[in-house]
């Protein structure tokens, strides 16, 4: 196997560690936390819900998150770019030094063997990774050699080590690039304020030609309807984005979405005291119309 010119790390408190040059470094446990879901929604819309997900999981701080879908999952991640920041810091890591930043979860996802790194044991504990002091698993504890690990494609996007990796090098091409953008800016801002002078003449003969509205009360009324319809959009996309930040618990899940002349859904709750809870968050800012529970299914209607 051709050797990385990259080492890889584990990062986890209280253990020391070292980077000589640039590496790749896998976080613990410990420095993020991780929910997986089944949920009948879009990648787009399961990073909407992200912080609805962890509400009232995880201690109050500046949390970033991360979303990626595993086979029929959704699974998500908490972390605090700060503290991470931080903890590279304390061993003495340049930002420029590391290439990606892994969380535990991501790597070790399909682990079916305890294994040793560093003071700690990683084990799975359906389907979620944990990290153990190593004098609580004693059998079956495998050795493993971290510049050997088959590496993700996706890595964990920490914002201030973004900025902070930015070489000297790409500072300048940078600033190279914006001049450039700058001086195209201007050419295109020329070119457009002239062709704008020949377009308002070929709006006049299009506009007589075809017997367009050349009255500024013909311009409202289209305008009107127009921004009518309009408000009924945001409108929709306000109520639904409302409906998928319901505060669910981890074995329950939203069964159906379904937009028509309303808005209905169908959820697996645990109890009726939890039906209530959704009953009174949805109430908030939805007029409901129907609500009804079923054994553990909560059929909601509301208006849009």
């Amino acid at each position: 196997m051709k050797r990385r010119s990259f080492e890889v790390i584990f990062l986890d408190r209280g253990e020391k560690v070292s980077l000589r040059g640039k590496g790749v470094v896998i976080l613990s446990p410990a420095f993020y936390w991780f929910h997986r879901e089944k949920l009948d929604i879009s990648l787009s819309q399961a990073r909407k819900i992200a912080p609805s997900i962890f509400e009232g999981m995880v201690p109050p701080g500046e949390y970033s998150y991360f979303v990626e879908r595993v086979g029929d999952e959704y699974h998500f991640y908490a972390y605090e770019d700060s503290k991470i920041l931080e903890a590279l810091q304390d061993q003495g890591i340049r930002p420029s030094q590391v290439i990606k930043v892994y969380p535990a979860q991501m790597v070790f996802r399909d682990l079916t063997a305890p294994v040793a790194l560093g003071g700690r044991v990683l084990m799975s504990d359906n389907g979620s990774v944990v990290a153990l002091p190593q004098g609580i698993v004693r059998s079956g504890v495998q050795s493993i050699d971290l510049n050997s690990l088959k590496l993700p494609k996706k890595s964990l996007p920490l914002r201030a080590y973004s900025m902070g990796a930015i070489s000297q090098e790409q500072i300048f091409t940078l600033s190279l690039l914006l001049f450039f953008a700058i001086l195209l800016y201007g050419i295109q801002t020329f070119l457009h304020k002239r062709e704008l002078g020949q377009l308002l003449t070929q709006e006049e003969i299009i506009r007589g030609r075809y017997h367009l509205p050349a009255t500024s009360i013909e311009l409202k009324s289209i305008l009107s309807s127009l921004e009518k319809v309009e408000r009924e959009q945001l409108r929709m996309r306000e109520v639904v984005e409302y409906a998928l930040r319901i505060p669910l618990t981890s074995r329950e899940h939203l069964e159906l979405l379904r937009i028509g002349k309303r808005l209905q859904l169908e959820l697996l709750v645990n109890s009726k005291g939890r039906a209530e809870i959704v009953k009174s968050y949805l109430g908030r800012k939805l007029r409901l119309t129907k609500i009804e529970l079923r054994d553990k299914k909560l059929f909601v209607e509301c208006e849009l």
